[in-house]
Parts: structure tokens; C-alpha cells; sequence
């Protein structure tokens, strides 16, 4: 079984985790997020009803109670558990103000304020950075508030906090339902950044800076095959053509790798080309397809000392509008769904991994008469 040590020093290696937006013509905003991980953590999904009170750890220089904040807003999040201890970082969710914030691991570009540096004033206002998904949710209804609070200096300030002995390097990305989005940042040697999320993705490090700057590496991608008719010369006073005899080539050179830069063109790349969703419901289809894109298996991509596998643990699907979170796991492959609407008032949770069985519809019932499905066929035309 893994121990704390090893643990810490894997949540510092790992690096595959993206997410995307997509907003359909009805106004619809949907966020798909994948978390990929080599660690055997036990994922739940809560919820928390309003009034939900959160307390971060003491600090050393902070004589007086803790910083502590309190839900304006139910919300369901996502926490691990490693051994029996759950994990302090809230992974992703949603509030019911219809804004989603989470983190992304941002390896060697990460740097917080030290703990010790907190001291006087500064006390009433500075969380963890494991704890700025779970401020968020709780206290704001729009990613322009939020601006609003870094841009006047009202955000806390954000010190570095532990997830099992290891400082856990991760920056933000925070959505609302009008479909605005926003990427914070804590860079090393460089401070506090926060942009405009207009592109809709997220992967990991370098920064989100780098990432769209290297997007003008990649101007050629295109749907179809036109101007792609291959090869063409003279030889002896005679024409060849050589010309693909595939579709597709409009989008050759198309990063397919794992790296975060790879995975972030690409997610960059399927979200400008395909056509703008209709309607919320086929938003939800067309970001499953997405992070199918960028599924890993298990077995495929290793890290670490001990060559653990990543792979994708789970794909999240977020409706701001309905407020409602689907998914599925890597075993139970069927889909799964919960809305802040049908939640209870108790805090209460769902283990998110299920079993392989439950995963498939049996359709054998089903079954028809061959003549009857063509009766059933010529009687809807």
C-alpha cells in the first residue's frame, strides 16, 4: 500500500487533468473536465447545503482563530480520500449561482506565500491554495466578482498549503453560466496573474500565457480536405497526382500526445471547429465526445518512481444553467447525473467509481420481430 511519502511525492508528478467550455445557441453553458491520476484515491461526490461552515488550518503567526467562510449557496463538490482521510483540495464543483471552479495541477510553476509569512492583518483574510475551489463556490455567484475582489485586492491571499505532506502546485479555472471564464494563477517569481478564459481550456503547466501564445504555432487545422489534394508533378511530359485517399487531412499534424501543451492545442482545436451546439442537451453530447479525445487508458502513460499508470479516473460534465453534474468513471462506464435542485439540505455523498456491471444496458428484451421493426420503420416515414 502507498504511504503518505510516496503519496506526496506523486501529487507533485502528476500532470494530465484538462477542462473545456462549450455554449450552445440556447445560451446553454456545459464544462467538461477529465481527472487523470496515478494514486489509488477513493473519489466522492458531496453535497453541502448552505450555511456550510469551513475552517482553514492555524497558522503560525495567527494567534486568533483560523480564516473560516461559510456556503452563501448549496454546492456539489468533488473531494478524494486517501486511506481513510479525506483529501483537503476540493477537486471541482459547481454552486447554485451556477458558477464551477476547480483546480489543475500546475507542476514547477507553482509558488504560494509561506505560512510563516502570515502575520497581523493579513491573518482575517489568506486560505491555503487547497482551499480556493471550496471559497469560491461558497462565496461567489459570477466570475466578474471575482475579478472585481483581485483587481481591488479583497481575494485572500493564498499561502501554501499541504495535501499529505506536499505542498500541491495547482492553479484555477472558475466558469459561470454566462459563459464567462476566468484562469488564476500563483506563478513562481512572477506573483498573482489571473486572464480571461475566452479560448474555454485548461490543461497544466506551463502557464495558461504560454499556452495561448504557443496556439500560433498551429494556424493550418481546418474541417475538410480543400487544398489538400496531395502531391502533384511532371515527369516525361506527364502529370501525377498523388492525393490522399482518406478525409481527414485537414487536420494533419494534430497533437495527439498526453503532454499538457499537446493536450491543451487539441482541446483548443476540436472546440473552434465544431459546430456550435444547438441546444444544452447536444452541448452534453458533444463535450462527452470531446473528453473522449483526450481519455486515457490505463496502462498507456506512467510517472514516478515506481512507473504508476495514469489514467482517467473521471469525466465530468457540468450544466451551469440546470445546475447539474454528469459523469463516469473508469470501471462503470454508464453515465451518471445529480442537480443542486433534487439535493436534500443535509451534507451527504456519493462514492463516484461503480462496478463494471452496472455500466451496460441489457437489450435483449428489447428484441422485436424483424417484419414488426419494419412495419414500426414504414409507420414513422
Amino acid at each position: 500500500m502507498l504511504g503518505f511519502a510516496i503519496l506526496a511525492t506523486l501529487l507533485t508528478l502528476t500532470e494530465s487533468c484538462q477542462e473545456i467550455r462549450v455554449k450552445a445557441e440556447d445560451g446553454g453553458v456545459v464544462l467538461g473536465r477529465s481527472l487523470e491520476f496515478p494514486i489509488p484515491l477513493d473519489f466522492h461526490m458531496l453535497t453541502e447545503p448552505a450555511g456550510t461552515k469551513h475552517e482553514a488550518h492555524p497558522l503560525p503567526n495567527c494567534p486568533g482563530a483560523p480564516f473560516s467562510f461559510t456556503n452563501r449557496f448549496k454546492e456539489i463538490v468533488i473531494l478524494g480520500r486517501f486511506n481513510g482521510n479525506w483529501c483537503n483540495t476540493t477537486c471541482d464543483g459547481i454552486n447554485e449561482a451556477g458558477l464551477s471552479a476547480n483546480v489543475l495541477l500546475f507542476k514547477d510553476n507553482a509558488e504560494y506565500i509561506d505560512p510563516s509569512e502570515i502575520s497581523g492583518a493579513a491573518c482575517d483574510n489568506a486560505i491555503p491554495q487547497t482551499m480556493i475551489p471550496a471559497y469560491i463556490l461558497a462565496t461567489y455567484e459570477t466570475v466578474k466578482q471575482i475579478k472585481d475582489d483581485l483587481e481591488s485586492d479583497k481575494f485572500p491571499a493564498v499561502w501554501a498549503g499541504d495535501e499529505f505532506g506536499a505542498v500541491l502546485p495547482i492553479h484555477f479555472n472558475i466558469n459561470d453560466k454566462t459563459g464567462a471564464g476566468l484562469v488564476l494563477e500563483h506563478v513562481k517569481g512572477e506573483g498573482v496573474k489571473w486572464y480571461d478564459n475566452t479560448v474555454g481550456v485548461l490543461t497544466n503547466s506551463p502557464t495558461f500565457s504560454w499556452h495561448m501564445s504557443n496556439l500560433r504555432n498551429y494556424p493550418h487545422f481546418q474541417r475538410n480536405d480543400k487544398g489538400r489534394e496531395g502531391l502533384k508533378y511532371s515527369s516525361q511530359g506527364e502529370d501525377y497526382s498523388y492525393g490522399p485517399q482518406w478525409s481527414g487531412s485537414g487536420m494533419l499534424g494534430l497533437p495527439g500526445d498526453y503532454t499538457s501543451p499537446s493536450r491543451f492545442v487539441k482541446a483548443a482545436t476540436l472546440l473552434a471547429l465544431a459546430p456550435k451546439p444547438a441546444t444544452t442537451n447536444e452541448a452534453i453530447v458533444q463535450v462527452f465526445h470531446h473528453m473522449a479525445a483526450a481519455d486515457i487508458p490505463y496502462g498507456v502513460v506512467e510517472t514516478g518512481p515506481l512507473d504508476l499508470a495514469i489514467f482517467t479516473w473521471w469525466t465530468l460534465v457540468k450544466d451551469l444553467e440546470r445546475r447539474c453534474v454528469y459523469y463516469r468513471s473508469y470501471t462503470d462506464l454508464s453515465v451518471k447525473k445529480l442537480c443542486l435542485d433534487d439535493i436534500s439540505g443535509v451534507k451527504s455523498a456519493v462514492k463516484m467509481e461503480g462496478r463494471f456491471e452496472d455500466g451496460f444496458k441489457d437489450i435483449s428484451g428489447e428484441l422485436k420481430d424483424f417484419d414488426t421493426v419494419l412495419l414500426d420503420r414504414h409507420s414513422e416515414l
